[in-house]
């Protein structure tokens, strides 16, 4: 996978893709990496107001947590294969396979709205790909339409899968206390459950979410990090210890940023 946010989220993507995500245990994110076509971006976000009604609707009736729409702010390299990524987190794998989860949103709209909808989006955009993750740990709030993600994406060494969750739970803490300070909102793990593999691998996207773009890019940066915070919550031990068991433990794919753009109800 090229780029993702969870990712993903994640599309990634999940949010991507700090996709916002229930607390439920252990619910999916899947994820679709979306390429709009030339000249056609108002007229997808246009038809992205109909997929959030329908959407709520869904999260009416349980079949869903929540609908998210996430605009890439930040591309690796050169690479432009998708542009946004959608997120639907399901409680569970017996909603993702329930059938007639659409019907209430579709019975609210003509048939002719419906027949437009279905029409314009085949028109103005192309689904890249899509991703399934298992959410598994996160702290802090979910964020708002016009907030910010850092997707790290990650490859877990051989055999490591375990440890490197294990690691990753000392976080938590850590990022309660940057979250107290006003570093950052949030913070999620999802673990790639099913991948289309539509440019590379990785195993994690471990995401960090911003109220603003400058506060993501003075933590992307290094100007503000969780040195004084780790030392907070760890007294007796070094940020530089953790650094080194993470590159014991993980190979770093990529990073991204992404821009919530809008969210269900």
């Amino acid at each position: 996978m090229k780029t993702l946010f969870l990712t993903t989220m994640v599309v990634v993507l999940t949010t991507l893709f700090s996709f916002n995500v229930s607390h439920a245990q252990n619910p999916y994110g899947e994820v679709n990496f979306i390429k709009t076509l030339p000249n056609m971006g108002e007229s997808f976000l246009i038809d992205m107001k109909t997929s959030k009604k329908l959407a709520n609707a869904r999260v009416a009736n349980k079949t869903i947590n929540s609908w998210q729409l996430y605009r890439r702010t930040l591309p690796r390299g050169s690479s432009m294969d998708y542009n946004y990524a959608t997120l639907s987190v399901f409680p569970s794998g017996i909603e993702m396979k329930a059938e007639g989860t659409w019907d209430t949103g579709i019975k609210a709209m003509s048939v002719k709205e419906v027949s437009d909808f279905f029409t314009s989006l085949n028109n103005v955009r192309t689904t890249v790909a899509t991703d399934l993750y298992t959410y598994k740990m996160g702290v802090g709030s979910k964020i708002l339409p016009g907030e910010y993600v850092q997707l790290n994406l990650v490859n877990a060494k051989k055999g490591s899968n375990v440890a490197y969750e294990k690691l990753l739970e000392t976080l938590k803490p850590v990022i309660e206390e940057c979250i107290k300070a006003g570093e950052l909102k949030g913070y999620n793990v999802w673990k790639r459950t099913y991948a289309t593999n539509i440019g590379g691998e990785s195993d994690y996207t471990v995401s960090f979410s911003f109220s603003t773009l400058d506060q993501a890019l003075s933590w992307a940066s290094d100007k503000t990090g969780m040195a004084d915070e780790y030392k907070k919550v760890y007294p007796k031990d070094d940020i530089a210890n953790l650094t080194t068991k993470l590159n014991e433990l993980r190979d770093m794919v990529s990073q991204e940023l992404w821009e919530l753009v809008d969210i269900t109800d």
